[in-house]
């Protein structure tokens, strides 16, 4: 399982990452970094985009540019600032990405994840005909869709979640608070535990990152 930021950017030994917009601190940041490492702003040789936006006027405005740097095997990874950044943005994880969502059908994402306080990433990369075959097989039902109703909204908690809420008003008046999205993380992030050491580590661990304001298990 991945651990540092590098594993989980999938950067490999010798890559060459192409950089749009990065902070001078972007190096800084990528730990447990392989080495023989290329980092630069312009070329024609490369194996990841690493693309920084600020709000989704410049994203709009830079798509097509980054569309055009998209070729197999090239994963694209899109950092736009957190919430709890002091960066003024109008993106967030579920808003903001129209333009981006519109290339859907030939692009295939790859996760999302925390870079550091201020930004968050996601990734893509163009479609392969071995991604059109898996989207075609039909799909197991995911465990989470046992709990949430997502075209109510509502949500069912697991009993131990609800009984360690229960001795927890302040983690509990804070999950209220959450979005229906934020909620439905929690919970799948505890009954996809496979086994109950797991389990009731994550109902502590839910019940602490709660108590630190964090919306997700990830704090994305």
């Amino acid at each position: 399982m991945p651990n540092t930021i590098s594993q989980k950017l999938k950067i490999e030994k010798g890559y060459t990452l192409l950089t749009l917009n990065a902070p001078a601190e972007f190096k800084k940041g990528l730990e447990g970094l392989p080495t023989g490492i290329k980092i630069a702003d312009s070329g024609k040789e490369y194996n990841q985009v690493h693309w920084f936006v600020l709000n989704r006027a410049q994203m709009e405005k830079e798509m097509s540019k980054v569309m055009k740097l998209l070729k197999p095997g090239v994963i694209v990874w899109v950092y736009y600032p957190k919430g709890t950044s002091k960066i003024q943005t109008d993106l967030t994880r579920d808003k903001g990405w129209d333009c981006l969502l519109a290339e859907s059908d030939k692009l295939t994402w790859i996760s999302l994840i925390s870079f550091n306080d201020t930004w968050s990433t996601f990734g893509f990369r163009a479609k392969t005909g071995a991604d059109r075959k898996k989207e075609a097989k039909p799909q197991q039902e995911r465990e989470i869709f046992k709990w949430v109703n997502a075209q109510t909204k509502e949500v069912r908690l697991p009993d131990e979640l609800s009984a360690a809420l229960k001795k927890n008003k302040k983690a509990a008046s804070f999950f209220d608070s959450l979005s229906f999205t934020n909620k439905k993380e929690y919970i799948e992030w505890i009954v996809t535990a496979k086994r109950e050491e797991t389990k009731a580590e994550r109902i502590k661990g839910t019940i602490e990152r709660l108590g630190k304001q964090w919306k997700n298990p990830r704090n994305i």
